[in-house]
């Protein structure tokens, strides 16, 4: 909402002036000055460099138009958006995520998180493909308007996610081109400059966000890994028994349920393509178990042996909420049950029973 009138008081009475002063300036009337202020209408457009001008101020700074917004209220709007699309018809809610752009199109963060925030909303739309195209073109703006590294970076990532959800992998390895490269080990050089002057505290807070983001990656790949190597018998045994091992060692189940739960599904979907039903209820098992007891709620979080982490979660753009609305996220874990892979396992008593159990475990979540 303009907040001009309010504006208009405020300059008017830091400089001093009557209405009457103020009108005869504009060449209007006092009434027309009185109903500025109280916000029964605005001054014509053509008025407002010559208001901005007498005061002193832009018209973006008369119109109280900011170009950029904090990072909590990109949060709040982000996770405001993320309860209305379990609630709202999503055209409705699209409207106003496409409002919210087009009023700070100069602002990379928000476009930024806007973005990922249809990302994990898109395929609600009727015109999914629609939705990516828009998604596109909010992110060749940030490359327009920012020069900051880290969120170019971001940009290039999205934009090769977007690319592979539109069936065009030759996009995304043109984006991705050379992306493969040694570590450069920055998190060791930073947590050994704190260590020798003495801030043992913070060397220790960068090791632990360094140690926690590498095991979520090398967990986070397994599912890729074992689509691999299905057809290498040993290669898929080992992984599986790796990263079983990582996320016992780790207490992942506690620490990230979600990475755990993108694990069991791809082994359990590989089960089902090899029609090997041990071990396709084996992990649908342990999948349905997490998403009961330690899914909610859902937030990052850190525990007893990562227990430097809460900063450095509160400082991510987004903060430690989930990406979606609690509902949205219970309706994709029951989905998963259904997924075409699992089809011929459907009238199964075991598959019944386990998307039974699901079903009542998340009534309460």
């Amino acid at each position: 909402m303009l907040q001009i009138g309010s504006i208009i008081l405020r300059e008017r009475q830091r400089l001093g002036i009557t209405q009457e002063t103020l009108a005869t300036h504009c060449q209007v009337s006092k009434a027309s000055v009185s109903k500025w202020e109280k916000g029964q209408s605005y001054p014509d457009i053509t008025l407002l460099p010559k208001l901005a001008a007498y005061f002193d101020i832009t018209v973006d700074e008369l119109l109280s138009y900011e170009h950029q917004l904090s990072k909590q209220m990109i949060q709040d709007l982000y996770n405001n958006f993320s309860q209305l699309f379990g609630k709202s018809p999503f055209p409705l809610v699209f409207k106003e995520v496409e409002n919210q752009v087009k009023t700070y199109y100069r602002d990379p963060s928000l476009l930024l998180q806007m973005s990922i925030l249809m990302l994990n909303h898109y395929q609600l739309a009727e015109d999914s493909g629609g939705i990516l195209n828009k998604i596109t073109q909010w992110l060749e703006r940030i490359r327009q308007v920012s020069d900051d590294v880290w969120m170019l970076r971001q940009v290039n990532s999205l934009q090769a996610s977007v690319a592979l959800m539109q069936e065009n992998p030759e996009k995304t390895l043109e984006l991705l081109d050379g992306v493969i490269q040694p570590s450069i080990g920055d998190e060791v050089l930073l947590a050994t400059a704190y260590e020798q002057v003495g801030n043992t505290e913070e060397a220790t807070r960068a090791i632990q966000v360094m140690m926690y983001q590498s095991i979520l990656q090398l967990v986070g790949s397994s599912p890729i890994y074992l689509r691999l190597t299905v057809s290498d018998r040993a290669a898929f045994k080992e992984t599986i028994f790796r990263i079983d091992g990582l996320i016992d060692l780790y207490e992942l189940k506690q620490l990230h349920p979600n990475v755990c739960l993108q694990f069991y599904v791809s082994v359990a979907q590989a089960a089902a393509t090899e029609q090997n039903r041990e071990l396709l209820y084996n992990y649908l098992t342990k999948y349905v178990d997490v998403c009961i007891h330690n899914l909610w709620p859902i937030a990052l979080r850190g525990d007893a042996y990562f227990n430097l982490l809460e900063e450095w979660l509160e400082q991510l753009d987004l903060g430690k909420n989930a990406l979606r609305n609690d509902d949205l996220i219970k309706q994709s874990v029951i989905d998963i049950m259904n997924a075409p892979f699992f089809k011929p396992y459907q009238e199964d008593e075991e598959m019944k029973s386990l998307k039974e159990k699901l079903r009542w475990g998340l009534e309460d979540k």
